[in-house]
């Protein structure tokens, strides 16, 4: 009797040993898993995405078809951008350098009093900037020198998407917080003002298209705002946008590439022309 309890208690324990490495299977292999940013890989001609829940980098191509790209090399990835054959990932205390070709590391950078690096966007002189949502802050990492800077604000308020509009020498920064401005970090001064007040709250993506209009993502209001041209009004029409990520502007095919976090899916939005 004994021997057949035990048998069975062990039974029961390797059932529940294999689910586990099954749903940890699963959850790595996953192409998406908690999809957070994109950016675009011109030498493969696909798309990379950062999967936060998994800490891989998943690569879509044109078709839409995935495949994990880097696997197990983070902890938990967020901001991606994509510069002569390097992929640039913020990883949450560090900025990781990948040679794409041959999906290795060859660059990390520790960023001093990083608590939670987000979206990252490269600027003039090879700078890159960095929001921090926990820190509430820009970090800013010279790529010629290795110097680091920290730009802070009374206007930050969890900074999450970042954009660079270089025509006015300036970052937009968006707020996970209840209705959050529109930023402008001047790339030359680092000061920051704002650039256009909005009633939208939880933002998180922006981007800018080739026309420059603005798009900018709102998780509480499930929607991805435009800012037309003449940067008078606010258009609402994409909605049902609930949890976009940092999205990003595909100028070859003129859409936006947008991660949904909560439903692990990227949504393709063609715009006007």
């Amino acid at each position: 009797m004994k021997k057949k309890t035990m048998g069975i208690i062990l039974g029961l324990v390797i059932i529940i040993i294999i689910g586990i490495i099954v749903r940890n299977c699963g959850n790595t292999l996953r192409p998406l898993n908690k999809p957070e940013s994109v950016a675009f890989d011109p030498d493969n001609n696909r798309f990379l995405i950062s999967n936060v829940g998994s800490g891989s980098i998943a690569a879509m191509d044109s078709l839409g078809n995935y495949s994990i790209f880097l696997n197990r090399l983070f902890k938990a990835p967020r901001g991606i951008i994509v510069r002569q054959g390097k992929l640039y990932v913020t990883d949450p205390q560090s900025i990781l350098v990948v040679d794409i070709a041959n999906e290795e590391i060859i660059q990390s950078y520790d960023i001093d009093g990083a608590i939670g690096l987000n979206d990252i966007a490269f600027g003039d002189n090879n700078r890159l900037y960095i929001t921090d949502s926990l820190a509430n802050c820009v970090f800013v990492l010279d790529m010629n020198s290795g110097r680091q800077d920290r730009v802070v604000s009374e206007l930050f308020d969890s900074p999450k998407g970042i954009v660079y509009d270089r025509p006015r020498w300036q970052m937009f920064v968006v707020n996970n917080a209840k209705h959050s401005p529109i930023l402008s970090l001047n790339t030359r001064e680092h000061s920051v003002d704002i650039f256009m007040d909005t009633m939208y709250s939880q933002l998180d993506g922006i981007a800018i298209d080739d026309k420059g209009r603005i798009y900018f993502g709102s998780w509480e209001d499930d929607m991805i705002i435009q800012i037309p041209q003449e940067q008078n009004r606010f258009i609402t029409d994409l909605k049902g946008y609930k949890g976009a990520a940092d999205f990003y502007y595909h100028l070859p095919t003129n859409e936006l590439i947008v991660p949904m976090f909560n439903k692990n899916r990227i949504e393709r939005i063609e715009l006007e022309p």
